[in-house]
């Protein structure tokens, strides 16, 4: 018994699926394995750039001072 046009495409599509992603798989076992992780580096230590005067600044961070300016700066003093 012959397989049809229709299942010898399937059988293809099939095998070129398999190789594929045996080739994507080899690919990322290569990367995983050449693959050097370096540790994170210490936090980086801010204290310095906290003011003494924290009434001046809000929960979230943000610098509750109005200036005579008509637009308004947001610091979040979190990110500096």
């Amino acid at each position: 018994m012959e397989e049809s046009a229709h299942e010898a495409q399937r059988r293809e599509e099939t095998l070129r699926m398999y190789h594929a992603t045996k080739e994507a798989l080899a690919i990322i076992g290569e990367v995983s394995t050449n693959t050097v992780s370096t540790p994170v580096p210490p936090p980086v230590d801010d204290d310095w750039l906290k003011p003494s005067d924290s009434s001046r600044y809000a929960a979230n961070g943000f610098v509750n001072t109005v200036s005579s300016c008509s637009s308004f700066v947001f610091v979040d003093v979190n990110r500096l």
